[in-house]
């Protein structure tokens, strides 16, 4: 049986020998692998051609930011439906029914964007698609809170129904518009 001093002075042993394997043949190689020799560059014989056609017509681009500039104020909020660009737009239901209407429930509306997180979270921790829908109301900002899209109304109403009972809130059903 091997003590743990001869097992150490095997493992040295297996060790200097593996070293001397690799270092000694570089000792004794001499020169080495000759040096690859590259031929220098040679610039390339063809001509870029200048492109000669006229400048693209820039009117409809220039429409089309004029007419974005006035559908948004300086804040970054639709003019029409004061929801910030980018922001599902929350609209009174009108009693349309319009094939493409969406609708949501919306539960709550908060001027400090740290209420209306902590709803999200509770409301999406129990399972619901919970959003935030930025718009300006009386010139200052506000998220509102709504659960959806549903694509029926009847779906938004039994959804309100619902929300209101386990929550005890004052939800109202709104189309969506993403």
């Amino acid at each position: 049986m091997l003590t743990d001093q001869t097992r150490y002075r095997l493992t040295g042993l297996v060790f200097l020998v593996a070293v001397a394997a690799i270092v000694l043949p570089m000792l004794f190689d001499g020169d080495g692998v000759e040096p690859m020799q590259l031929d220098p560059m040679v610039p390339a014989d063809f001509e870029v051609e200048r492109d000669v056609a006229p400048p693209p017509d820039m009117t409809p681009v220039v429409a089309a930011r004029d007419a974005l500039n006035s559908a948004v104020d300086e804040d970054g909020y639709a003019t029409d439906t004061g929801t910030r660009f980018g922001d599902a737009v929350l609209l009174e239901d009108d009693g349309d029914v319009d094939a493409d209407l969406r609708w949501a429930v919306q539960v709550a509306s908060f001027s400090q964007q740290e209420n209306a997180d902590r709803l999200i979270e509770r409301l999406q921790g129990d399972g619901y698609a919970a959003f935030v829908s930025h718009v300006k109301q009386n010139g200052e900002p506000a998220a509102r809170v709504a659960v959806g899209p549903v694509i029926e109304r009847d779906s938004a109403v039994r959804l309100k129904t619902e929300l209101d009972r386990r929550y005890e809130f004052d939800a109202r059903v709104v189309r969506f518009s993403p």
